[in-house]
């Protein structure tokens, strides 16, 4: 069901893209070489720019590809779909931790150690690739050592596979180890230590790949195609970051109950329905808890309820404590750095429950309050004398002159002076005076009138 629903959203999503954001045209030259940037959390945005890029790069028949590559880490799922994806191209793929500052931590350790050549920038660091929870703490005993075991052993058969020092690379997984571009060369973990591109262009020249796509690689003559992330695949990014996909989620529930407390109002609901489709979008791109959803759903239920049969704010308090444990629990992420913030779960889940609980007492306050129509609406309306009421005389109201009388004094009404309507008998209205002509006179008289110089 996840796959099938990730299918028809990512259709939607790259039809749309595709039509709004044409693809940049790329050289199908064989002479040179495509610079592939990957920065960022490796996610599935990322993971399928790289997919893409490195079949267009095989399909233009480059003879090596480059990823540029600056990453906190990221998602397992997607690391090593890209590893997968890199091992399968046909031509050897370099990664290249750059520029000065950069680092390849967590995710991007696997990432540099399956690359054919390994290569980073002065000024650069790569380790800290050791499992976390989602919360960012460590995981369970038994769990744990499964997880740490399982991406030692893959870490350690990247680096055997290529060549390089397998221990210190495994040292990453278990320790959390970190070390810098030049400590990382003497130590045998990467091949290359290259100022620019051009330099390491140069290196590459005659460099012998060892592993599955063992050789000696020609450059000489060749030049580089620089690639970013095209604009779709930032939106993707923005889109599947939990966060984001947390937000549109709860964005798309609170619209639609609140085109189900107001129907006819359109905004909400279409809001809502968008919302909750690119939330869901991003959602089953991610690693799902499904305690998190179960408890969002019921979350959601409570807030109505609380908005449908007021109790105190106990249904709606425990609306917003369900929605809070379902946002922190919706995502098993691996990664501190790619997970959802708990700042913002709370924060978002007490605005959210109290607006929802809020407009939607309003709404079915209005709903259930009788229903004023024909002469009710006038009571309370200003109206304005056209002949005298003494004792009957005529106003104009709403367009229409009425039949009037005065409701509690026996003192005629001139013309001109504003009314309230107070009772309705049949046609006629019964009124009250707001005001006198000559108090408003008196009044315009004294605001305007200059100052007697001989008073003074």
């Amino acid at each position: 069901m996840k796959r099938a629903l990730s299918t028809l959203f990512g259709a939607l999503a790259i039809l749309v893209l595709a039509v709004v954001v044409p693809a940049s045209a790329q050289t199908t030259d064989s002479e040179t070489i495509p610079s592939i940037e990957l920065s960022g959390e490796i996610s599935p945005a990322t993971e399928a720019w790289i997919g893409h890029a490195l079949d267009q790069a095989a399909d233009e028949g480059a003879p090596l590809a480059i990823i540029r590559l600056d990453t906190p880490g990221g998602l397992d799922s997607s690391l090593r779909e890209i590893v997968k994806d890199m091992i399968a191209a046909p031509m050897p793929v370099v990664v290249y931790v750059t520029p000065a500052g950069a680092r390849a931590a967590s995710a991007g350790v696997f990432i540099t150690e399956a690359a054919d050549v390994a290569a980073m920038a002065p000024e650069t660091n790569i380790g800290s690739a050791s499992p976390i929870s989602a919360d960012g703490s460590d995981i369970g005993d038994t769990l744990g050592r499964k997880i740490t075991n399982d991406a030692a052993a893959f870490v350690r058969a990247l680096a055997t596979t290529h060549g390089r020092n397998p221990e210190l690379a495994e040292r990453m997984v278990r320790e959390a180890t970190n070390v810098t571009s030049q400590e990382a060369l003497d130590a045998g973990l990467i091949d290359l230590i290259a100022t620019d591109e051009d330099d390491l262009l140069g290196q590459l020249d005659g460099f012998v790949v060892k592993g599955p796509k063992a050789g000696t690689l020609a450059t000489e003559g060749l030049s580089l195609d620089e690639r970013d992330m095209p604009f779709q695949y930032d939106l993707l990014q923005v889109l599947v970051n939990p966060n984001v996909a947390f937000l549109l989620l709860l964005i798309g529930f609170v619209g639609i109950s609140l085109e189900f407390f107001a129907p006819g109002t359109i905004l909400p609901g279409s809001v809502g329905v968008v919302s909750l489709l690119l939330g869901l979008f991003g959602t089953v791109q991610l690693p799902v808890e499904a305690i998190g959803v179960v408890l969002l759903i019921v979350a959601v239920g409570l807030i109505i309820a609380e908005a449908h049969l007021p109790t105190g704010g106990l249904l709606g308090i425990a609306g917003v404590a369900a929605l809070i444990a379902g946002g922190l629990l919706l995502f098993d992420t691996g990664n501190d750095d790619y997970g959802i913030s708990p700042v913002l779960v709370v924060f978002v889940a007490l605005i959210f429950g109290g607006l929802t609980v809020l407009v939607g007492q309003k709404a079915m306050a209005a709903r259930h309050r009788p229903v004023a129509t024909g002469q009710e609406e006038l009571l309370g309306s200003t109206a304005e004398v056209r002949t005298a009421i003494d004792p009957i005389g005529q106003v104009f109201l709403d367009g229409a002159l009425w039949r009037a009388r005065s409701a509690d004094s026996s003192d005629p009404i001139g013309v001109g002076y504003r009314v309230r309507v107070e009772a309705i008998d049949g046609l006629t209205l019964s009124v009250s005076p707001l005001e006198t002509l000559e108090t408003g006179a008196a009044d315009a008289a004294a605001q305007t009138a200059p100052n007697n110089p001989e008073g003074s």
